[in-house]
């Protein structure tokens, strides 16, 4: 497109063209690499009942309050538990890393459609995220009001980004200081 100007469009083609002929050569590397993370969360979101009955027994057999962590595909089991139905022991949803964001702005949340809001159930929700991480998406902006952000910066490139969370003391300080 003219948006991008002479050189954007003299060196765009070329350099599409040299990535899609590289893609399609390690396709089947590229697709394996991708494969356990992103089967994993497509057999969630097609046959995740058995695991959201699950958390909703352990919820139901500790004592109150009880905070929910999640990480990545752990984060989407935990906020698709409660969107379903409520867990009146759960006092706050924590996220790190977490794609549900993403999912429900994609329509493809199983218990939330696009643009429906949160329910009013779902406890207050800390989502946390890194930019490098391009598997964690920012919250608040999708459910304003609902979610507080906190964006960290763990120095990392993809793909270590998405588990670098862990040696970040800053993330363990903003879960410690919304612990009920």
């Amino acid at each position: 497109g003219s948006a991008r100007g002479p050189v954007g469009r003299l060196i765009g083609r070329p350099v599409l063209r040299l990535g899609s002929r590289y893609a399609v050569r390690r396709r089947r590397a590229l697709t394996g690499a991708a494969h356990p993370a992103a089967g994993d969360v497509l057999t969630f979101l097609v046959r995740g009942g058995p695991l959201r009955t699950a958390l909703r027994e352990l919820v139901a057999a500790v004592e109150p309050p009880v905070v929910l962590l999640g990480h990545s595909l752990g984060g989407i089991i935990a906020l698709d538990t409660l969107i379903e139905a409520p867990l009146p022991g759960v006092r706050l949803l924590v996220t790190v890393g977490s794609q549900g964001p993403f999912l429900y702005e994609t329509g493809a949340l199983p218990h939330l459609d696009h643009p429906e809001p949160l329910p009013a159930h779902v406890p207050g929700w800390l989502n946390i995220h890194d930019r490098r991480d391009l598997l964690g998406f920012a919250a608040a902006p999708v459910f304003p009001g609902r979610a507080e952000d906190i964006a960290t910066d763990n120095r990392q490139p993809f793909p270590i980004a998405h588990s670098a969370y862990w040696s970040d003391p800053a993330v363990y300080r903003a879960i410690a200081e919304r612990l009920p």
